[in-house]
């Protein structure tokens, strides 16, 4: 089992536009430390190679869009695989377990099945773990096997904005319209109406449609396909008025 160093060269939390104070280096920081560092990134698959350094090209069959976990709190979650997994993860020590993992049960292609398989398997035993967050955050994870994965961090949402956000609904309409009514500008914008479920996600109702200018992160819309959409909205320090907030695609709903 190889050692486990758990290293804070400096967190580039982006939160109100500057980054914390770096922490002190040194292995085996606070577990709570720890655990926030892993919950304010996107890790996703850069590298994978064998006992002998040897790149393990299987698990790359989707280069545009690598293998990604995501980490909150004591559970964590795969994408970018087949299905989406979801589990939870213990810290101790020197060792990551992932357990308790379930997952969705979409159809894929052979290669993402594959893929999906080989990351159950391989989750399955416990990792060493290195963190090094710098300008560009790396996570290692080192198997039993000698598989060795690395991955590299994008700041969270959360990170970026400083704040947990909301999480709302809004329906698309099919077709996008001239932003401006009253000009010819050529630029177009969505029609959108929120949309209210009550505790049980039963719809309740919803508001008056509206022009929305807001770039969606995430939401690609094709024109002649209305969708509902899960979004998280979040409050963006010292932006201008109105465009104080950032929309950014959870799921699509229906």
């Amino acid at each position: 089992m190889k050692r486990y160093l758990l290293t804070l060269l400096t967190i580039p939390f982006f939160l109100a536009g500057c980054a914390q104070n770096p922490v002190a280096s040194g292995s085996n920081p606070p577990l709570s430390q720890a655990i926030d560092a892993l919950n304010a990134f996107h890790w996703q698959l850069s590298d994978a190679t064998d006992r002998q350094g040897n790149r393990l090209d299987a698990w790359f069959v989707q280069n545009e869009k690598p293998v990604r976990i995501d980490f909150k709190t004591d559970r964590f979650s795969i994408s970018n695989a087949c299905n989406l997994m979801n589990g939870t993860y213990l810290l101790n020590g020197n060792t990551v377990t992932f357990s308790n993992m379930i997952s969705t049960k979409m159809l894929c292609t052979p290669q993402l099945n594959a893929l999906e398989q080989k990351v159950t398997a391989q989750l399955q035993q416990p990792a060493s773990i290195e963190l090094y967050l710098s300008a560009s955050p790396v996570m290692k994870l080192g198997f039993e096997d000698g598989t060795n994965l690395t991955f590299s961090g994008t700041p969270t949402a959360a990170t970026r904005y400083g704040n947990a956000g909301e999480t709302i609904f809004m329906e698309i309409a099919a077709n996008t319209i001239e932003c401006d009514q009253n000009a010819v500008t050529g630029k177009t914008c969505f029609q959108v109406r929120d949309v209210y479920y009550d505790n049980n996600g039963v719809m309740t109702g919803t508001s008056a449609w509206r022009v929305f200018a807001t770039n969606i992160e995430g939401y690609r819309h094709q024109e002649g396909t209305g969708h509902i959409l899960r979004i998280k909205r979040y409050k963006v320090p010292n932006a201008p008025v109105p465009a104080s907030d950032a929309y950014i695609l959870d799921m699509i709903v229906q």
